[in-house]
């Protein structure tokens, strides 16, 4: 695998940003799941040392909202202590493990609509990159 220093801006179609290491690099090594293997794909195709934007559709980039991923849960299913408003982050834990986070989209008295999509899943995206470095990793 490849060790990279980035500089990088991820942007909505509509020219939001979303996020950004523009003025300190940012390390990461390919399939370390600090980014997304749709920008690690970019990644790989641009050149060492050139400023390369990326335009990324919803398919391409974080795929398209689904519909089975939005699900009402009851009040009683969230921690106490957890502050339930519209637009807050939740993260839930299987009992194998595993986590899965969400945004709570709705509150209608008990139930509660937490959406566990990506958040930019359903959007184009433009991701701007320069590689400052690229390296091998030690095996």
């Amino acid at each position: 695998m490849a060790k990279y220093k980035i500089l990088y801006k991820l942007t909505h179609a509509s020219g939001e940003l979303v996020d950004a290491s523009l003025d300190t690099p940012f390390e990461f090594e390919i399939g370390d799941g600090q980014l997304d293997p749709c920008l690690e794909s970019c990644i790989k195709e641009a050149k060492v040392g050139k400023l390369q934007t990326f335009l990324l559709s919803a398919d391409e980039a974080f795929g398209q909202a689904d519909g089975t991923a939005i699900q009402v849960m009851n009040r009683a299913e969230f921690p106490k202590e957890l502050g339930i408003e519209l637009n807050n982050g939740v993260e839930f834990k299987t009992p194998t493990g595993d986590s899965y986070a969400g945004c709570i989209d709705k509150i209608d008295g008990d139930d509660i609509t937490v959406n566990f999509n990506h958040p930019l899943a359903g959007c184009d995206v433009s991701f701007q990159v320069e590689i400052l470095e690229k390296s091998k990793s030690p095996q």
